[in-house]
């Protein structure tokens, strides 16, 4: 019984012991499942929010391609290539083989219009792959970089394969980036292959579907520059293409040797496509951790209690700062994730504030300037005009103030000139001009204009090279320019007018115009004004901007220079050191034909050149100037025959079969003047047409210049010229 009570305590004590370890073992393999299971949810969800991250940066990079395109009519490929060197994709995102453009055919003769105008943006050679004929088409263009792999996509219909038809439909009907399923991109051409995938963002032109911007991506590639640098080494990362699969996966960090309890898979949204990210525990992080022994019986019968508090205590204190560390880290992976989302979401909003900012900006300088000069030419038309009728029984006030309102409106028709100008969207009647006999022939104009106070010296180059403009246009210009030149030397200086023979390379132009390089005529007006300060030369080609006194100048006058220069092919550079003086440069371009230098003349004035009564057919909708016309031509001794339509002008030719000259609008509702001349020369080969417009863009004019069968007079026209174009069309075609 001693024995038995002696051994009580020990036993007590050991089965204490015993029973305090077991339960330690326990709570402290449960600790650790828990900071393990934290822990791993941590790495999984750190991989997701990687993937997101990367992705979103492409869309961005795709949305940011779209708008350069969308920016601009026309974009070239040397265009395309130098916006995508700027981004320096192999350095700043591994993982994308390029960015691309595909034009979109809606039918076999749209297919015919992209291949064959594929030169036109310096893509020559595009041949359609495969071939075929399909419900419709999309193309690729452009593709940069363009190295060994993706030359491979030049001209490759992506309608032709279900995929990518799938993914760039569904762009189209959602007007949103899509990305497309798992396939083979065409750029695999290497003997290991990897699955791809292409993002597809779609282009509008005023309203009608243009094509896409797409960028092609090789997963193996992509991913591995999303985990590069990352500690990949306690799990396994697998993505898949919409469901779990093995032709669906994209991409393995590793291959999975055994499968783990620890895996999570996590269905994440890319540009409307589904993947599912599965994340599964390496062996290392699944190795089981090795307890460490009892000492012994008695020790830990003695250091149960403290044994069991300290383990408690530190496995809850590891578990609470590994959980506590993991939450952080999440925490910062969403909070970086929100701010890249914002700052992306803050910047396009910003930019089309802007934008739009100074797109209202720039139409209502532009806007208010017409109405400015407008009415105050209207107030001297309407002025003189009711003055010219209340003195009707007074000859010589009323004529008087009928000459005052003429003038008043010529000043309005050479302001819409001018617009028309700016807006580069004049009909221009081109020619081979030598320029050195232009500048000589304007001598003595240009000292008339400049006054007697500023020294006029011109230092013209022998054997100029010839080019091809309208000599009026130019002689305009530098008008204008010498204008400009004696307001800023307040009528004392020296104007320098030079001309010569240049060679332009990519580094003389700004990076906008550095294609249109190769000779040039220089012709440059320098004067000894006080020049411009940095803040004036930068809105000096600014429409309706003029630093002159109100009522001094329109500020169209260097706009209007510029946008002739730009139509004709060339360039214009602006100089100017405040104090000093300010030389402007234009560049025309050297015209390589053989064909003489035609001579400007000057014809001098006149008796109108009257009609024999021939009969002329007028073509007019607005009944006014129908009337004003018929009138005039009727003055001028001609039979005139009126309608107010191309079917009605038909009719009557063919009731009126001596019609000698058909006078004609170009814009009209229905049949236009261009449609209407192609049916009148089919049924009468020999009669003459004479055109007349306000404004036309593409019936007769192309590229900025008329069309060559075309003989054109601008609205509003005086008598004499009107009188001058039908007796030169009818002596010319009686020959």
């Amino acid at each position: 019984m001693t024995a038995v009570r002696r051994l009580a305590l020990p036993l007590v004590a050991l089965f204490a012991g015993l029973i305090g370890t077991l339960i330690a073992a326990l709570l402290m393999a449960g600790a650790e499942e828990d900071r393990r299971r934290t822990r791993f949810a941590g790495l999984a969800e750190s991989s997701v929010g990687a993937i997101r991250s990367r992705m979103l940066v492409q869309l961005t990079l795709l949305r940011g391609a779209a708008g350069f395109i969308n920016a601009s009519d026309r974009v070239t490929q040397a265009d395309f290539k130098t916006y995508v060197d700027r981004l320096r994709l192999e350095q700043n995102y591994p993982g994308v083989l390029g960015i691309g453009y595909s034009a979109y055919a809606p039918d076999r003769l749209a297919l015919k219009r992209v291949l064959s105008g594929a030169a036109d943006v310096d893509v020559p050679g595009v041949t359609l792959r495969p071939p075929g004929e399909r419900r419709d088409y999309s193309v690729i263009l452009f593709l940069e970089p363009q190295d060994r792999l993706n030359s491979q996509a030049i001209g490759f219909d992506m309608m032709s394969e279900t995929t990518r038809r799938q993914a760039m439909e569904a762009s189209a009907k959602s007007g949103l980036s899509q990305l497309s399923g798992r396939v083979r991109l065409v750029q695999e051409i290497q003997p290991v292959k990897q699955p791809g995938f292409l993002i597809y963002t779609p282009l509008y032109s005023a309203g009608r579907l243009r094509g896409w911007v797409y960028s092609p991506l090789r997963a193996h590639d992509l991913f591995g520059a999303i985990f590069y640098g990352a500690d990949l080494s306690e799990i396994i990362v697998e993505v898949f293409d919409d469901k779990i699969g093995a032709e669906q996966l994209l991409y393995q960090s590793a291959a999975v040797e055994r499968i783990s309890h620890y895996r999570s898979i996590t269905p994440i949204e890319i540009a409307g496509r589904r993947w599912l990210v599965r994340v599964t525990a390496s062996p290392r992080f699944s190795r089981d951790t090795i307890l460490p022994a009892p000492v012994g019986v008695g020790i830990a019968g003695i250091l149960i209690s403290m044994l069991i508090a300290t383990v408690l205590l530190i496995q809850s204190r590891a578990a609470r700062r590994t959980e506590e560390q993991v939450m952080l880290r999440t925490a910062e992976l969403r909070a970086a994730n929100d701010l890249l989302l914002t700052e992306a979401l803050a910047r396009q909003a910003a930019e089309a504030k802007v934008a739009q900012m100074q797109k209202m900006e720039a139409l209502g300088q532009l806007t208010g300037g017409i109405a400015h000069d407008f009415n105050n030419m209207l107030t001297v038309v309407i002025g003189n005009l009711d003055i010219a009728h209340r003195r009707i029984g007074q000859p010589d006030r009323a004529e008087r103030a009928i000459a005052q309102a003429t003038e008043g409106a010529r000043k309005a028709a050479d302001l819409t000139q001018r617009l028309l100008a700016f807006g580069r969207l004049q009909a221009l009647r081109p020619q081979v001009l030598d320029v050195n006999e232009l500048v000589a022939g304007m001598a003595d104009m240009l000292g008339r204009t400049i006054g007697e106070a500023i020294r006029l010296d011109t230092s013209l180059m022998p054997s100029l090279w010839p080019v091809c403009a309208d000599a009026a246009q130019l002689e305009s210009a530098i008008l204008n320019l010498a204008i400009n030149a004696r307001d800023a030397m307040d009528e004392a200086g020296s104007l320098r007018i030079q001309t010569a023979n240049v060679i332009l390379g990519e580094g003389d132009l700004p990076q906008a115009e550095s294609s249109a390089t190769g000779p040039h005529v220089l012709v440059s007006i320098s004067d000894t004004g006080h020049g411009m300060p940095p803040e004036i030369l930068s809105r000096a080609l600014d429409p309706f901007f003029t630093t002159k006194p109100v009522g001094k100048g329109t500020g169209l006058g260097l706009s209007q220079v510029y946008g002739f220069v730009r139509q004709s092919g060339g360039h214009m550079a602006i100089e100017s050191v405040e104090g000093q003086g300010t030389t402007i440069r234009i560049f025309l371009p050297r015209h390589e034909s053989s064909a003489p230098a035609e001579t400007r003349g000057h014809r001098g004035e006149g008796r109108l050149p009257l009609g024999a009564g021939e009969t002329i057919l007028v073509v007019e909708d607005d009944d006014q100037v129908r009337n004003v016309s018929v009138e005039t031509l009727r003055e001028l001794g001609y039979q005139v025959l009126a309608a107010s339509g191309g079917e009605d002008a038909l009719d009557l030719l063919e009731r009126h079969p001596d019609t000698c000259l058909v006078f004609t609008d170009v814009v009209m509702p229905g049949m236009n003047g261009r449609t209407l001349a192609q049916q009148v020369l089919e049924r009468r080969p020999d009669i003459p047409i004479l055109f007349t417009t306000g404004y036309t863009r593409d019936a007769i004019v192309h590229d900025g210049r008329l069309d060559e069968d075309v003989t054109l007079i601008r609205k509003p026209f005086a008598v004499a010229e009107l009188a001058e174009a039908v007796r030169r069309m009818l002596d010319g075609s009686s020959r």
